[in-house]
């Protein structure tokens, strides 16, 4: 089968990558790939179509939908933080140009699109455990873009019998994850140690999140590939809900250096408690169990000493 990830070079993406290719399909993947180089594909260039282009750019993407099953579409010009003061950005950025998408999709005569939604967004407030029948009431530009992507693709699913799969994630985080960014906290936390930087805690022991591993993520995410035809929305997280003070305190036993924080107010843009059932996904994966965080916090942070070692060593001419 062929598939083509758009955004395929970023963090969640580039763990579908190896795990459809692990699947024996054909990948494409499409991104901006400067300098004509891969930041987490490199690795298997040789393996997988690299197609460079611009999302906003309407030949670069029907070029790269041509001849194509199925897409998964991760792109995002915002997180929840960026947009935060600035929502025509959803707009201008994220809306319009997946739209374009969905309209060159149906010409290229695509069968299934797949689009990376946030499940820690689009349901806004919210009591107990989320399921995807739940009334969606997001209050971020984020959320609110996330969620009229979500509506654009229901309808050219409705109108042009094209397949469509969504799947709202949780708080992803895993190795390769950006430390430079205001999203993902996990890996926020971890750049700063890394700096001696303080570290910022936004909420309090009723502030709770639920964090699922990139890997769990990516394995649940090939569900899509098993049926062409079937469309329908998933959540996807663990279930497990931690506060941000219990998370803070799973950093101080797992990480094995000094940690200075301060503690403060839950921000405006944030939820006060995010939640997902995925029993709706991962009842087509019978054997399948979500890794444990503590565990996969101290993988993470073995890695990023590792990477941040192998880069200084390259910027110091070792």
């Amino acid at each position: 089968m062929k598939v083509l990830v758009l955004g395929g070079d970023g963090f969640v993406g580039s763990y579908l990558v190896e795990q459809a290719l692990g699947l024996g399909h054909e990948i494409s993947v499409f991104d901006r790939f400067l300098y004509n180089r891969a930041n987490n594909l490199e690795h298997l260039r040789s393996k997988v179509c690299l197609i460079p282009g611009e999302f906003a750019n309407r030949m670069d993407v029907a070029n790269a939908l041509e001849g194509q099953d199925i897409i998964y579409h991760f792109i995002s010009a915002t997180n929840a933080v960026t947009s935060w003061g600035n929502p025509s950005i959803e707009i201008e950025e994220n809306i319009k140009y997946s739209v374009q998408l969905f309209e060159l999709a149906v010409h290229q005569c695509v069968k299934k699109i797949v689009f990376v939604s946030s499940g820690g967004t689009v349901y806004g407030p919210q009591r107990g455990i989320i399921r995807e029948d739940n009334l969606p009431r997001p209050f971020s530009p984020y959320g609110i873009g996330k969620l009229a992507i979500e509506h654009f693709l229901n309808y050219f699913r409705e109108h042009y019998n094209i397949a469509a799969d969504i799947y709202r994630v949780g708080n992803a985080y895993g190795p390769r994850q950006p430390m430079q960014t205001p999203q993902g906290v996990i890996a926020v936390w971890m750049g700063k140690i890394l700096r001696n930087e303080i570290l910022d805690v936004y909420g309090d022991a009723d502030t709770y999140r639920d964090y699922i591993h990139v890997d769990d993520i990516a394995y649940l995410m090939t569900h899509s590939l098993n049926d062409l035809k079937q469309s329908d929305v998933y959540n996807l997280g663990t279930g497990q809900g931690i506060s941000i003070i219990a998370l803070l305190h799973v950093f101080l036993s797992a990480i094995d250096q000094p940690i200075r924080y301060e503690l403060h107010p839950r921000r405006g843009l944030d939820n006060s408690s995010v939640v997902l059932d995925s029993s709706k996904l991962t009842a087509f994966f019978p054997r399948f169990s979500f890794q444990c965080l503590e565990t996969k916090i101290q993988d993470t942070w073995t890695y990023v000493k590792q990477h941040h070692l192998m880069s200084y060593g390259k910027d110091a001419g070792i």
